[in-house]
Order: structure tokens, then sequence, then C-alpha cells
């Protein structure tokens, strides 16, 4: 076979072959899209469940928030109500208690006439101390702080009293007994306080401030 022959048959397998590359790439191409297609779908699908379920999980919560919270307000209406029973049911017993005192104080009023002074001051005390034992029993404690040092939580100092016979911030009197009631303060003692005896408008404990002559005889 002669050069020139070869040299042909060369040129047309290498055209041949390059007609044939771009059909390749379009059957590339053509297989490649709906794979591609296919992928876009899917994760779509993907995203649509997620929202589905990130939806249902919503609405289950939104159903549990509705349900707690109406036990919650049932819960803090029973708690208020047993509460108010609990209150009730003191104070009826409280109030059991002092029925008695009431009945002794009508006696005494209706007898006040036909007893002399002194049957009716007895009386009187025997009501007092009924009361006092009842209050008593509910837990009620007088402060009757007499000669003891002012205490500013449970004293209230209406007077005050220039006395040397007391120290200073010592109550000297009480003019009205204060009372607690377990941990709570119903009424401070109303007291008077002594106070130092003042010297020429200075009060004790300071010193006397120097006068002229003393003050150049020190420079």
């Amino acid at each position: 076979m002669r050069e020139d022959d070869e040299q042909k048959i060369n040129g047309d397998q290498v055209r041949t072959g390059e007609a044939e590359a771009p059909a390749r790439q379009d059957e590339a191409a053509a297989v490649t899209a709906p794979s591609e297609e296919g992928a876009a779908e899917n994760e779509q699908k993907t995203i649509l469940e997620e929202m589905d379920r990130l939806r249902t999980e919503m609405d289950d919560l939104k159903e549990l928030y509705l349900r707690k919270l109406a036990e919650f307000d049932n819960f803090r209406k029973r708690v208020e109500r047993e509460r108010e029973e609990i209150r009730e049911k003191v104070s009826a017993d409280f109030v059991r208690e002092l029925v008695p005192v009431l009945d002794n104080f009508e006696r005494a009023l209706q007898h006040a006439d036909e007893s002399g002074f002194d049957a009716f001051r007895e009386g009187v005390e025997l009501i007092a101390k009924q009361l006092w034992d009842a209050l008593s029993r509910q837990g009620l404690k007088r402060l009757d702080p007499l000669n003891e040092k002012f205490d500013p939580v449970y004293h209230e100092a209406v007077q005050r009293v220039e006395d040397s016979g007391h120290a200073p911030e010592q109550v000297v009197s009480v003019l009205a007994k204060g009372y607690t009631l377990g941990k709570h303060l119903v009424r401070p003692a109303m007291v008077a306080v002594a106070v130092g005896p003042e010297n020429g408008g200075q009060k004790a404990g300071e010193a006397p401030e120097a006068d002229a002559g003393e003050s150049e005889e020190r420079t």
C-alpha cells in the first residue's frame, strides 16, 4: 500500500473519531440530566417530609402545653380553695374559743346591779384571764419590756425620760404591752425610754466645749 493511501485512511479515521466524540458527549449529558433531576426531587421530598415531621411535633408540643396549663390552673384553684377552707376552719376554732368569754361578759353585765363592786371586779378579772388563756392557746405572747434595753424591733418609744436612776435607752415604763403571734409582731410595746440628763444643752456622754480662754491657753 502506498504512503498516500495510508495517510488518507488515517485522516478518515481521525475525522470519524472527531465526529463520534460530540455524539458521546451528548449521550453522557442525556444520562447526567435525569440523574440530577432525580437528586433534586429526592432532596425536595426529604425537606417536605422534615417539615411535616416538625409541624406534627409542634402541634404535639402545643397540645401538651395547653394541657399542662389547664392542669396548673386547676392546681392553683384547688390550692386557693384548700387555703380558704383552712383559714375558715382556723377562724371557726378561734371564735369557738372566744364564745364562752362573750357568754361570761353577758352574765357579768346582767348581774352587775345585783353584785357588789368587789364581786363584779373579780368576775371581770376571771373573764380577762379566760380571754387571755384562749388567745395564748392560739400562740399569742405578751411583750412587757419593763427595765429592759430598748429594742426598736419590738418596742416603740413614745416618751423620753431624763432619769439618772436608769441607764440610757432603758425602758422605764410600759404604756401599752406589745404582742407577738408566732414569729409575727402583732403590736410593738409602747414604752418610755430613759435618756441621759442634759447639761447646759449638751447630752450625756458628750464632752463639754472648751471656752475661749482655755482654747487660747492650749494654743
